[in-house]
């Protein structure tokens, strides 16, 4: 009820303030246009420069959609920063189709049209980029402030790169041709997030000009954001396998159905993230045949985490007195009774004697990067229109860690608390901790203890880390087109080709220093005391126990002071090490053939990729550099078909056909070896692509008066999904002369599993300006306007049989079955105003192990792991003060949603987290 009451409440204020502002600047503010050049009407991107800026953007998008050869959604040039977007992953879920996975209440990750994560790939200016994570790509370290227009391709043409099965985001970046002459735009916003305190800074300037009679174009662009934040988490996980044999499992009958979570933990973040990023651009245009360009593109994200951890250990020393009258119910006596519900305790809520904590306190200064770089020139000549760019790009992960002090709890049994546990609510798990009385062998709960430093903890170590996985690739791509007769009508023919090399290496280095060293120099334990700051928890979680947080410059200056005195090591890195090189090359060729009705579109890519994969696995007691390669050729062959029904209608049909490659981190020969068992773990350098058919028909009503509506069908055809499976290993690469590990059993990353996916998405944007002119209202009542879409799917992949588990039918990880975005907007009178409610409904994250235990299928462990249903609220003003100057307020996350996940059922909560609503104003200038 109050969340709706907050809704109602926003959308109130919103509206009256749209009132408000119309009555005061009615006498004050016109509405102005500029026209444009020819040259800019021809641009690929139009650049907004009226007083309506979300109806010119939205005209401007729709224009460049229609227009598109396949189906895409676009995000036009001034709307990526309209409701105080942060990154690209958050402008572009406001498109249809798009759902996005979040960390820390960031959006990260993009789902398009109910598939994985790791099928969306995206370019910046058209050449493929990876990201610094790999194939997962990352949306949260790409500033919008960096996008002129962001293109979300659902339907891949041969010119695309055919490693995508869910479809592309192209960035197009700014160019100094988008504007007439100098121009210098900027902006900066100050905020508060309401949890915690935190500040929040988003800052940005453009500056472009053209010399040489317009024939030179330089645009450079910076952007700085930062903000602080908190968060509220508790996470109980991971739950034990039922019926299993481990000491203190829950064996008595009946046990298949009983889960009962190991651990429970909260994890109180500080965080301080953000983005920078520069770009210069230089466009040269020396005759109205040839452009030449050059550009420099670098963003980076930055993650500054401290983060306090308090687990609590239930299955470790902890234990209970099974009730006599319950020992003959099994013909097995566990040794651990604290899983047991013959000491009056249920999965969901019990007591706990000595249990053991373990306090982790992590100091993170995590980068990443990407720095792009491309030249490039179109040329017209004898008939054909050539396209060539050269790009080198490199990216960054970085792991850096500047130290994580690690405490554990004694082995004295009254030195760890006693703990009450209540899961019953699965949005409120919590824990009170007692003193633990000990009576010779029976344990029994003492005094209420409020503080969790008053348990004594043990120093274990102090871990240091530098390193990460650094990409570099160099690409080289060129296209080219004609127009010619085919089949008796006027048609494009369009060629091309693409070779990429990307090489992906892994380094990391630790410095380690144990208790025992410290012992070994003489030098007292360090202890929490020496580390702690007297500042209390700021979040609103009721903990059930207070602490104090840790200084991260203390921690540092620990770190710092063990390696000046040697005490302490450099761990050997090897292990972690892993170098992947891929080699791509390209060619297709495809034709538009033009009809009275519309056009169609076919044609093929070829790929032939090959990697290399080397790393540093212990065999035989040495590590061994180990090398393996793989290749393959795909071919992929799509036709699109786009018929005008008449001036305003147009249908469009397609049948494509993509794939994924595996990530590189699956593709490393790292190998872990355990002999005893004939065991392997590690990557598997032979994975294939994950393939896809896709069918697409879709229509599109681009209204004359500025609506449009889109109703489409889908459907993906899914071939050798990639999930971690057991097998023979196969291979005598590792075999030694002593030992041949050929047969054992190797469980890793395999193609296997088959699936389909199916939707409707549904679009419709409007303004009620023509609506309330017909009924002679009154004129503030015109600025009113509202943007509607859902998406509904229904998806499912095979899971292959493993151990006792059959095979299984799941959904797609990342399918939401349904996903709608909801927008009320306002604009007249120099103000423009949004309101912006987004939802999706659970998803899969990941695919868990099961096993079949006293005939019923249960999680071994967490099983599946799914994110909750989910909804987002935003609020964004702009009000133009005058023709350079506009002030802008934005409330972001207002309905707090919080992240949920849960393993195999909503009833077993594993996490839960908020992060608080922000607020924002600044002011935006223009010259």
């Amino acid at each position: 009820m109050t969340t709706k009451f907050t809704r109602a409440a926003l959308m109130g204020a919103v509206c009256s303030f749209a009132l408000l502002a119309a009555t005061a600047a009615t006498a004050q503010t016109t509405a102005t246009t500029t026209a444009t050049t020819a040259e800019e009407k021809a641009a690929e991107t139009i650049v907004v420069r009226g007083a309506r800026p979300i109806f010119e953007s939205d005209r401007a998008a729709l224009q460049v959609q229609r227009n598109a050869p396949a189906l895409v959604s676009v995000l036009s040039a001034d709307e990526a920063g309209r409701l105080a977007d942060q990154n690209i992953a958050d402008a572009v879920s406001r498109l249809p189709g798009v759902a996005v996975e979040k960390d820390q209440g960031q959006s990260r990750y993009v789902n398009l049209r109910g598939q994985p994560r790791r099928w969306v790939t995206y370019s910046i200016d058209g050449m493929s980029v990876v990201s610094p994570e790999g194939r997962d790509t990352r949306f949260d370290n790409i500033p919008t402030a960096i996008a002129s227009q962001v293109s979300v391709n659902k339907a891949i043409t041969p010119d695309m790169s055919g490693d995508t099965v869910a479809g592309n985001i192209n960035i197009r970046t700014r160019s100094a041709f988008d504007y007439r002459g100098r121009r210098i735009i900027g902006g900066l916003s100050l905020g508060q997030v309401e949890l915690g305190g935190g500040r929040e800074i988003d800052a940005s300037l453009v500056v472009a000009d053209r010399f040489f009679d317009g024939k030179l174009g330089i645009l450079g662009q910076v952007s700085f954001y930062e903000r602080e934040m908190i968060t509220d988490n508790w996470e109980t996980d991971p739950y034990l396998r039922p019926g299993s044999a481990t000491s203190g499992i829950d064996r008595r009958p009946g046990s298949e159905t009983r889960r009962w979570a190991r651990e429970h933990e909260n994890k109180p973040y500080r965080l301080t993230r953000g983005n920078i990023s520069g770009s210069v651009r230089a466009d040269w245009r020396p005759t109205e045949q040839d452009t030449l360009f050059a550009q420099s593109v670098y963003s980076q994200f930055t993650d500054i985490e401290l983060r306090n951890n308090y687990i609590f250990r239930f299955d470790n020393g902890a234990t209970n007195t099974p009730n006599a009258a319950c020992t003959g119910t099994v013909t097995t006596i566990v040794t651990s009774a604290a899983n047991d519900i013959c000491t009056g305790n249920l999965p969901n809520k019990g007591t706990v004697y000595g249990v053991r904590m373990n306090w982790n306190f992590r100091t993170g200064d995590i980068k990443e990067y990407i720095f792009t770089n491309t030249i490039g020139g179109k040329h017209a000549r004898f008939g054909w229109d050539v396209d060539w760019r050269l790009n080198f790009t490199e990216t960054e992960d970085g792991q850096d860690l500047t130290g994580t002090p690690s405490f554990e709890s004694p082995s004295t049994v009254t030195s760890r608390p006693t703990v009450d546990y209540d899961f019953t609510d699965v949005t409120n798990n919590t824990v009170r901790l007692f003193n633990t009385v000990l009576s010779g062998t029976t344990r029994s709960k003492g005094p209420a203890v409020s503080s969790v430093e008053a348990f004594p903890m043990l120093f274990i170590d102090i871990i240091d880390a530098e390193g990460g996985d650094l990409t570099a690739a160099w690409t080289g791509k060129f296209d080219a087109s004609r127009d010619i007769s085919l089949f008796g009508s006027e048609a494009t023919l369009k060629v091309g080709g693409l070779y990429t090399t990307r090489d992906k290496k892994r380094r990391l280095t630790q410095y380690r220093a144990r208790a025992a060293d410290f012992t070994a120099a003489g030098v007292a334990l360090p202890t929490y005391n020496d580390l702690a700051i007297d500042t209390a928890f700021k979040g609103k979680y009721a903990l059930g126990y207070t602490f104090r947080y840790y200084s991260g410059d203390k921690v540092g200056d620990l770190v710092q002071s063990l390696k000046d005195r040697r005490i302490g090591s450099y761990q050997d890195g090897s292990g972690e090490y892993f170098e992947v090189t891929e080699d791509i090359v390209a060619a297709y060729a495809m034709a538009t053939v033009k009809q009275d009705w519309g056009s169609i579109i076919f044609g093929g890519r070829v790929e032939r990729t090959e990697n290399t994969s080397k790393a540093l696995p212990i065999i035989g007691g040495s590590r061994v550099l180990t090398a393996l390669k793989s290749d393959d050729t795909l071919f992929y062959p799509s036709v699109h078909v786009n018929y005008d029904l008449n001036e305003e209608m147009k249908a469009r049909l397609s049948l494509n056909t993509g794939a994924a490659r595996p990530d590189f981190d699956d593709l490393a020969a790292n190998f872990s070896i355990d002999d005893a068992p004939g065991l392997i773990t590690g990557g598997n350098p032979d994975a294939k692509p994950e393939k896809s058919v896709g069918f697409d028909a879709y229509f599109e009503w681009y209204m004359k008066s500025q609506g449009y509506f889109q109703i489409g069908f889908y459907y993906k055809d899914i071939k050798d999904a990639l999930f971690t499976q057991s097998g023979t290993f196969g291979s005598t690469i590792l075999n030694t002369p002593d030992r041949d590990r050929s047969g054992y059993n190797f469980t890793t990353i395999r193609n296997g599993g088959d699936g389909k996916l199916m939707g409707v998405e549904v679009v419709f944007n409007h303004t009620i300006e023509e609506l309330v002119e017909s009924m002679g209202g009154p004129d503030w009542l015109e600025g009113f306007g509202v943007r509607l879409s859902a998406n509904f799917n229904d998806s499912e992949i095979n899971v292959p049989a493993v151990g006792t588990a059959p095979l299984r039918v799941v959904d797609l990880p990342g399918a939401s079955d349904l996903v709608t975005n909801v927008g009320l907007t306002y604009e007249k009178y120099g103000l423009s105003a949004r309101i912006a409610y987004q939802y999706r409904t659970k998803w899969l994250q990941s695919v868990g192990g099961y096993a079949t235990v006293n005939g019923a299928l249960v999680p071994d462990g967490n099983g599946d792991i799914y994110w909750n249903n989910s909804e987002s609220l935003s609020v964004s003003a702009r009000y133009q003060l005058n023709d350079q100057f506009e002030l802008t307020f934005d409330g972001i996350n207002l309905a707090d949603s919080p992240g949920r996940r849960f393993a195999d059922s909503e009833l077993y909560p594993i996490e839960y987290e908020t992060f608080g609503p922000r607020y924002m104003i600044g002011v935006r200038f223009k010259y």
